[in-house]
């Protein structure tokens, strides 16, 4: 392997990060991760600690390093992919006002809710391409701003997760633009920071990292972690990337016309590349760039994986629970027939973003009686994951798309079957799963000027494709409807549920403070 160039896609993702190596062909060398917990309350909070975030970076480049047995001279480029939506604010010395403030942190609701009553948000939403919701950086600078002015006051800039890692190594606060115009605070037809948004939030563009392309690279490990990283060679370049969910679909080469990519993780999500800028009048979807010109449109739902793992803790047998099981716990539904014997479930555990981008939403099992058993509740799970991602589906719908499955879901042909025939769609299992880490290699091989494009000439064939049957699409289509009927009509009771927990937690608070 002396004479071959590598390159390496590194994800900094919820859970863990992934590093890992391709050759230039795209096949995959080695693969290393290093997980880590987050942080979360009763109250919303979902954070990370920047340092061990850091710290499993560089664990994980090494690790991966060695796994390979590569000489570092044949490592010619590193690129980044990060989870969107994550904030940071640093004092002028670079130190830590906050921990890393993720995606699925709830706690800007009541902020977001007041700016809604003083501004008409949907103008940020048309300029950004970011939905107005919790998730969103926009959202996190306005509860910031009402609930820490302590921390505003001594906060020199506000960053994500990758703009803290790349500071570490090479001491400057840049971002690329894809995730930037994930932040609700940049406008890509502008290509600049958006000053509405910063209008609204109170914040200035020097609090905010310099905007770079996805292409931009950095040499030279600042001294501190030269020696932990003392198996990457002083030539290799280190790229800024992209985002995950951008380069999930890169990485698989779902970029024409009619490809869609379906991937379920920790969350979920639904996405379309495209050549055009393209927001929703009814804010249901996004639109963030890519790299080299490409827009990503779709939703990104917050109850994929984590509800499954749910379910499983729940519904699944000892054994299963005790080895974390999924293809028996999933395979369990064959048991029953496409619909549950009538109980459906609204997934929505963690609040959701898409479509319908609230947090005040919860799930719910509806239609249960005497006679459901065990494998009713875990196909009911499965579906309702399944209907609420086709219901985002629906704006981007075309008959002539493909559907292409990444995630840790997408090694389960219980489930590729059942999105088949949920989506009434050809669905495509890639040739990795690796998705966003490859991604971010071919970011790389790009700059390298190694790939003229975002898309190798020849695609490995894929590793499965399903159609779908047409008795299961039949049940499906009239099933669909039912479910959203169901949550337009159970809203305002989850609003009230909602009021009631809420009033629960800050009475113990309040007595515990006594």
């Amino acid at each position: 392997m002396e004479n071959t160039i590598f390159v390496m896609g590194v994800d900094i993702g919820t859970t863990s990060t992934k590093a890992v190596i391709f050759d230039v062909d795209g096949r995959l060398v080695a693969r290393e991760s290093r997980s880590y917990p987050l942080l979360t309350d009763d109250l919303g909070m979902v954070e990370q600690e920047p340092r061990v975030i850091l710290d499993a970076v560089v664990k994980a480049i090494q690790a991966v390093m060695e796994t390979a047995g590569l000489d570092a001279e044949a490592l010619r480029a590193i690129s980044f992919s990060a989870a969107m939506h994550s904030l940071i604010a640093v004092d002028a010395d670079g130190e830590l006002l906050t921990n890393c403030i993720t995606w699925a942190d709830r706690r800007s609701s009541e902020a977001l809710e007041r700016r809604k009553r003083d501004f008409y948000l949907h103008q940020v939403y048309e300029k950004t391409g970011t939905p107005i919701h919790p998730m969103s950086p926009f959202a996190k600078l306005c509860w910031l701003h009402d609930d820490f002015p302590d921390v505003v006051a001594q906060t020199a800039q506000y960053i994500g997760i990758k703009s803290y890692v790349l500071h570490a190594l090479f001491g400057e606060y840049v971002i690329d633009e894809a995730s930037a115009s994930a932040s609700g605070l940049y406008n890509m037809l502008t290509h600049d920071w958006e000053p509405l948004a910063l209008e609204i939030t109170q914040v200035t563009t020097s609090q905010l990292p310099k905007v770079v392309a996805e292409t931009y690279s950095f040499q030279g490990i600042l001294p501190a972690w030269k020696g932990a990283l003392g198996v990457i060679a002083e030539n290799t370049i280190f790229i800024v990337g992209s985002s995950d969910g951008a380069l999930a679909n890169v990485g698989i080469g779902s970029v024409g016309e009619h490809d869609v990519t379906l991937t379920v993780g920790t969350s979920g999500a639904v996405r379309k590349l495209t050549k055009k800028y393209r927001v929703d009048d009814w804010q249901r979807t996004f639109c963030y760039g890519v790299a080299n010109g490409y827009f990503v449109h779709g939703g990104a739902v917050n109850n994929g994986g984590a509800v499954l793992a749910w379910g499983l803790e729940q519904f699944g047998t000892d054994a299963e629970r005790t080895s974390n099981d999924f293809t028996s716990f999933i395979n369990s539904t064959i048991q029953t027939s496409p619909g549950a014997n009538g109980l459906l479930f609204q997934p929505y555990l963690l609040g959701e973003r898409a479509p319908y981008w609230t947090d005040q939403i919860r799930g719910s099992f509806v239609g249960l009686t005497i006679n459901h058993k065990r494998a009713h509740f875990i196909r009911a799970i499965l579906e309702g994951i399944a209907f609420n991602l086709a219901h985002v589906y629906e704006v981007m719908s075309d008959p002539h798309d493909k559907i292409h499955v990444t995630g840790g879901l997408s090694q389960h042909p219980v489930w590729c079957q059942l999105v088949a025939d949920v989506f009434d769609r050809e669905v495509i299992v890639p040739h990795t799963i690796e998705g966003s880490s490859l991604g971010a290699a071919i970011i790389a091989l790009h700059t390298l000027e190694i790939l003229p494009s975002l898309e190798f000439p020849e695609k490995l064939p894929p590793s499965h494709i399903y159609q779908p049957n047409p008795e299961n699409v039949t049940i499906y289509n009239e099933l669909k409807p039912i479910f959203q009927q169901i949550t337009t009509q159970l809203m305002g009771s989850y609003e009230r549920l909602i009021d009631w927990q809420k009033s629960q937690v800050n009475g113990k608070i309040e007595t515990n403070n006594r």
